[in-house]
């Protein structure tokens, strides 16, 4: 149970308007909350720099997170929550811990540590460190494992009437391209085919540059044979994003090869009480694992048998569905 009343502070990429889905649930449970970017700026070239080439934009975000600690100070926050935190350099951490110095500072990444560089400095400074991967905290015992979550517009999509509604979208794939993920929901829609050539298929595949983007199809084998035509260059929003899984009956998840945790979507379809296809097994070790509603496939060779493509969504035990809410999320970080 979060504490009423809390003054918090906020920092988190922007992420497809999850940022503001927590801000959101964080208010709702009586809170006041500051949001900010966990970099300058959201560009490619600002993340890209971030990432591979630091140095380039020290000033930058020194000026930006220095401007952030002058405005801690006045608020006086009861709460710091980062995640993620890719670009918060070590040193304002420590400087907003020297002018808070009776905050809780908590942390949770939706990456894999182990994907992004010097993690491993930042997190002594936090009362608690969470990661979605379970690989993070049997790495490092300080880490507790907590997967994502589902906010309250899929609690709602699960409990619509699916016989009632137009589900004309057999199988359904949102999501960006990265590594080999185009070409794997290619293969899957293949061996849906093989087994129910009837079916109707959609996907947004999403790239945020299109300069970036012709240069990943120079210097990338795995982006050049994705067609131009096939990329949107707009991410949906969540309205159309609902729309289209309300519409759905199954959807795909294709999770980055480096990483073990489970994706927002895999979370999303269990509150939706949609089925999913996914080439994560990790998926099998949770107590939401039902096989009439997952199927685990092979990114190389998925194989999709003829009866989980026609059975029904099997309903999960509801102390199963709620814990992975978005607000049972929050209440394990803040507690």
């Amino acid at each position: 149970m979060m504490q009423t009343g809390q003054r918090v502070l906020f920092i988190a990429p922007r992420f497809f308007g999850y940022e503001k889905e927590i801000q959101a649930e964080l208010e709702a449970a009586g809170c006041e909350v500051d949001w900010y970017d966990d970099r300058p700026s959201s560009t490619p070239l600002m993340k890209a720099a971030i990432r591979f080439r630091p140095e380039l934009v020290k000033k930058i975000v020194n000026d930006y997170f220095d401007e952030i600690v002058r405005r801690a100070a006045v608020a006086a926050y009861d709460v710091v929550f980062v995640i993620k935190g890719e670009a918060l350099p070590v040193g304002k951490i420590q400087a907003l811990k020297q002018v808070l110095p009776q905050a809780r500072f908590l942390y949770y990444t939706w990456d894999s540590l182990r994907n992004f560089k010097n993690s491993h400095e930042k997190l002594p400074y936090f009362d608690k460190v969470y990661s979605f991967d379970r690989f993070d905290s049997i790495d490092n015992e300080n880490i507790r494992h907590l997967p994502l979550f589902y906010s309250r517009a899929y609690e709602i999509l699960g409990q619509s009437d699916k016989s009632k509604e137009r589900q004309d979208i057999d199988l359904l794939f949102l999501g960006s391209i990265h590594s080999d993920r185009y070409p794997v929901v290619r293969k899957i829609w293949a061996a849906a085919k093989q087994v129910a050539p009837e079916i109707s298929v959609y996907a947004h595949f999403f790239y945020q540059s299109k300069w970036v983007f012709a240069i990943r199809k120079i210097t990338d084998r795995q982006f050049r044979k994705i067609p131009w035509r096939d990329v949107k260059w707009n991410s949906l929003n969540i309205k159309n994003t609902l729309e289209l899984i309300g519409r759905s009956k199954i959807l795909i998840d294709v999770h980055h090869p480096g990483q073990t945790g489970l994706t927002m979507r895999t979370i999303e379809c269990l509150g939706a009480k949609i089925k999913l296809i996914t080439t994560n097994p990790e998926v099998k070790i949770y107590d939401f694992y039902n096989p009439d509603n997952i199927l685990v496939v092979d990114r190389e060779r998925p194989v999709i048998p003829e009866n989980f493509m026609h059975a029904a969504f099997h309903p999960q035990a509801e102390n199963i569905y709620g814990k992975y809410s978005l607000r049972e999320w929050l209440a394990e970080i803040f507690y």
